[in-house]
């Protein structure tokens, strides 16, 4: 982690800039080390995929939980990773005798059950006071210390920290601890220790050659400040060289130092601009935002602030700046900012005829993207196909609120992309969310958007669902699975259309019309107390029923000539056909995947294809969910055969591999494998780890 040029970095940012091969001693008030110490220790680890190991001693491990919650630590997902384990003494120290080499060994173990894990690395915070608790000698303690110094921690992707209590601790053991540490933290500041003694000098033989040992030392020592003297300098030349401009300014606006980048830029010597307003160099509409992100500045010291304004030039020309400032934090009374500025004027034109190129091709892109998603591939002449284009005509013109129900594959999204083309909005966006694949946790900021610090994650401002889709169609699919907690929040912006984000206290406005799908009961759900009321009537203003695809069999040899002919183009193949045979196998199968299921099939096939022949695999029943497959074969031997138990759990073994493989090991979500399977992802989620699939 890198610290401000003008800043001094806190304790915890200090704690979660560690490097693997840190081993820092930690002296302790007797108060928690939880807030200072653990909470940016393991925040760090969880962040760098880092495996952490909390030993903490004989306090109950709900208490140590509570308190890493109440600090921010999401310890839910944290558990649920693996991320995190919490051990009391005889966990952390499982021997019936302190054994050294041993101990060391398990700590081996443990880096490699991270690594084994898939974590990056492993990092130890240990309260000492785990020793004291399980009478284990102190030099025994000291031993093993020094020992991982030597033996573990040069070759270990490891961090660890190590706490001892002050008040509760011998002042020899303490002594021993600062000797056998590279790194201490006292007083809320981690430093390099002085008194440590490295593997290297403890390893000497002989007092005289410990000596002389230090005397070495001491003479790189006195190389290694020669060196931070001309980095100094280097430093200074760095500065003085820039390319950027460097301006620092008082509360007020006045120029109290200028960089040598000025006359390069602007024209002027430094000597001429320090001592000035600022606004005699700026455009006159620009001096108040630089005003007020000059008092942002002063009264947020830790936050960066960002303005674009427009710079004079002496001989009178403009030209667009870019400017990132901060407080002077410590070093200056009164307080200033200094702002680091840039000359961005060809990118700003540049910009400019970019944005003119785009929007003299906007109105193509959008017409090929229609032609490419449209409603054109609302395939089949069925009655049940022909009532639903009757109705998006109907209500496609209008703003009312669309309800699309029908079973997983039939093809509700198209049927919201076509109400969208239909519609006055069709030159807006659509915008698409799929409510079965947002964390409970992360509904609001998914709908609405955050504000940077809302919560533990939201580093910078985010734009929510609804103000995305402004003037324009938000598709909600798999309604259903709202969070009865968000429920009345949705409700209120489809009746208002006003909502706040996450951590702003501003009302927004919008002007969205929402198209809802489902593949779930919602009158049921209403029924059971699982769907508001109110919110169902408000959705279902319009519904749309959308027909299985057993209930529009006629639709099946369309739809497999349409898929048939794009997976041969997709996968460079031709001349395949269906035979009847095949034709037949298609339309006599139930699909419980329907039009999604169908699209998969034949794409397999194709991918499978030999010799010009199409290879159809259809899976062998429906009902049974089983997913096996069966090859192309009359109708009567399909009914005559009995698959042995162990054949049909081997064959659904292996299709819930297939659909892992290609959704890229993802059960949730559009493109998952329990979409591409055709089942609730629960139920997918259920047979994987019955099955020990990871």
């Amino acid at each position: 982690m890198g610290f401000g040029l003008f800043s001094v970095p806190t304790l915890g940012e200090q704690i979660e800039s560690l490097q693997r091969g840190d081993h820092v001693c930690a002296i302790s008030s007797g108060t928690s080390p939880v807030h200072s110490v653990i909470v940016p220790f393991v925040r760090r680890c969880l962040a760098k995929r880092e495996m952490c190991f909390y030993a903490i001693g004989e306090r109950a491990a709900e208490d140590v939980a509570a308190e890493l919650i109440q600090a921010g630590i999401d310890l839910e997902q944290a558990y649920e990773e693996g991320g995190l384990a919490l051990l009391r003494n005889r966990e952390f120290m499982p021997f019936e005798e302190f054994d050294p080499s041993a101990f060391i060994e398990l700590f081996r173990a443990r880096a490699q059950r991270a690594l084994n894990a898939g974590f990056y690395g492993v990092g130890f915070a240990v309260e000492m006071n785990w020793g004291l608790q399980l009478d284990v000698p102190h030099d025994a303690l000291i031993e093993v210390e020094q020992r991982l110094n030597a033996e573990f921690f040069p070759n270990a992707r490891a961090v660890a920290i190590c706490i001892y209590e002050r008040e509760r601790l011998s002042a020899d053991l303490l002594r021993a601890a600062l000797h056998s540490h590279p790194l201490a933290i006292v007083n809320d500041k981690l430093i390099s220790d002085p008194f440590y003694e490295p593997p290297e000098l403890t390893a000497q033989s002989s007092e005289a050659a410990r000596v002389d040992w230090m005397i070495t030392q001491l003479v790189r020592s006195a190389d290694d400040r020669e060196e931070l003297r001309r980095s100094h300098d280097r430093f200074r030349a760095l500065i003085d060289n820039a390319s950027d401009g460097i301006t620092v300014l008082d509360a007020d606006g006045q120029i109290l130092y200028e960089g040598p980048s000025a006359e390069r830029l602007l024209g002027y010597k430094p000597e001429e601009m320090v001592g000035r307003p600022a606004r005699v160099f700026i455009s006159r509409e620009d001096v108040e935002p630089l005003i007020d992100k000059i008092r942002l500045a002063i009264e947020n010291p830790e936050e960066v602030q960002t303005l674009r304004l427009r710079a004079r030039r002496r001989d009178g020309s403009m030209i667009d700046v870019e400017t990132v400032g901060k407080r002077l934090r410590d070093m200056a009374n009164p307080p200033c900012v200094v702002f680091n500025w840039r000359d961005i004027t060809e990118r700003v034109q540049l910009f400019e005829m970019l944005r003119q190129h785009l929007e003299s091709e906007n109105e193509y892109l959008r017409e090929e993207v229609r032609e490419a998603s449209g409603n054109s591939e609302l395939l089949g002449a069925s009655a049940g196909l022909r009532r639903v284009r009757e109705q998006i005509e109907m209500v496609a013109p209008t703003d009312a609120t669309v309800l699309i129900l029908g079973e997983t594959g039939v093809g509700k999204e198209l049927v919201a992309r076509a109400i969208h083309e239909g519609s006055s909005r069709h030159d807006h966006s659509l915008i698409k969310t799929n409510c079965s694949a947002i964390p409970r946790e992360l509904f609001e900021s998914e709908f609405f958007g955050h504000k940077k610090g809302a919560f533990s994650g939201a580093l910078t401002d985010r734009i929510g669902r609804f103000q995305l889709a402004d003037g324009g169609t938000l598709f909600l699919d798999e309604i259903g699975d709202l969070p009865m907690e968000m429920q009345p929040k949705l409700l209120r912006v489809l009746q208002d259309g006003e909502f706040e984000p996450v951590g702003d206290n501003r009302t927004r406005r919008v002007n969205v019309r929402t198209i809802a799908a489902s593949n779930r009961d919602l009158k049921g759900l209403v029924r059971a107390g699982g769907f508001r009321e109110d919110l169902y009537y408000r959705l279902s203003v319009f519904p749309i029923e959308v027909p299985a695809l057993r209930e529009r069999r006629d639709d099946i040899p369309i739809l497999a000539a349409h898929f048939l002919q794009a997976a041969c183009k997709r996968f460079s193949r031709s001349g395949l056909q269906f035979t009847a045979n095949q034709l037949q196998q298609l339309q006599d199968y139930d699909w419980p995947g329907n039009v999604r299921e169908l699209q998969n099939v034949i794409e397999r096939a194709v991918i499978a294809s030999r010799a010009g022949a199409l290879q159809l695999d259809i899976p062998v029943d429906a009902a049974s969910e089983s997913f096996g497959t069966v090859t192309d074969r009359s109708a009567s031997e399909e009914q005559d055969q009995v698959i042995p138990d162990k054949e049909m759990s081997r064959r659904m073994r292996d299709n819930i591999v297939a659909a892992l493989k290609r959704s890229g090991g993802r059960i949730y979500g559009p493109g998952g494998a329990a979409e591409l399977l055709g089942i609730k992802p629960s139920t997918l989620s259920t047979r994987v780890s019955k099955l020990g699939l990871k």
